[in-house]
This record gives structure tokens, sequence and C-alpha cells, in this order.
């Protein structure tokens, strides 16, 4: 049972990690953009980029939270949780981040 726990945590660890290095690498990219817009001379085109963002990623933690807690209650232990909601959250950002890097 401690192998499987110790699996589960080490699979929530990786699966977060890699979401937050794509979540961190595209708010970096929004934040730019947002500078030059502002410097520009467009300051309500930054806002409204930043509120959009601000939107997007609450309403992901919404879902990602709601997910937490329903699994919560299917009797799950927290290493199997986090990873689930790991893998959730995961291909979003992942997604965003190698488009925005790899510039199609």
């Amino acid at each position: 049972m401690r192998t499987k726990n110790r699996l589960m945590t080490a699979l929530a660890a990786i699966l977060w990690v890699i979401t937050l290095h794509a979540v961190g690498f595209c708010l970096v990219v929004v934040l730019m953009i947002a500078t030059w817009s502002a410097a520009a001379e467009h300051p309500t085109e930054a806002v409204e980029l930043l509120l959009q963002v601000a939107g997007i990623l609450t309403a992901a933690t919404a879902a990602l939270t709601a997910t937490w807690y329903a699994l919560k209650h299917a009797g799950l232990s927290p290493a199997a949780r986090s990873a689930i909601t790991g893998a959730l959250a995961c291909p979003g950002p992942l997604g965003l981040a190698l488009y925005v890097y790899v510039g199609n």
C-alpha cells in the first residue's frame, strides 16, 4: 500500500510541476504583452487582457477545487486526488505554452 501511495505522490508532483511551469511561462508572456500594450499608449487593452486572464485562472481554479472535493467524497486518498486533478490541469497550460513557444 505504501508503494502505491509513493507512486501517486510522485505522479502528482510531476504533473503539478509541469503544470505550474507552463502556467508561469504563459503568465510571463501575458505580462510582457500587457506591458507592451501599456507602453504603446493602449492601457485599456492591457487591462482587458489581464482581466480576461484573471477570469480564466479563476474559473480553472474553481473547477479544479470542485473536482478535488468531489474526489474527496468518492473516498480517494489525498495523493490520488492530487494526481487526478494534476492530470486534469496539465494539458491546457502545457498545450498553450508549447503553442506560444513553437510560435505557430
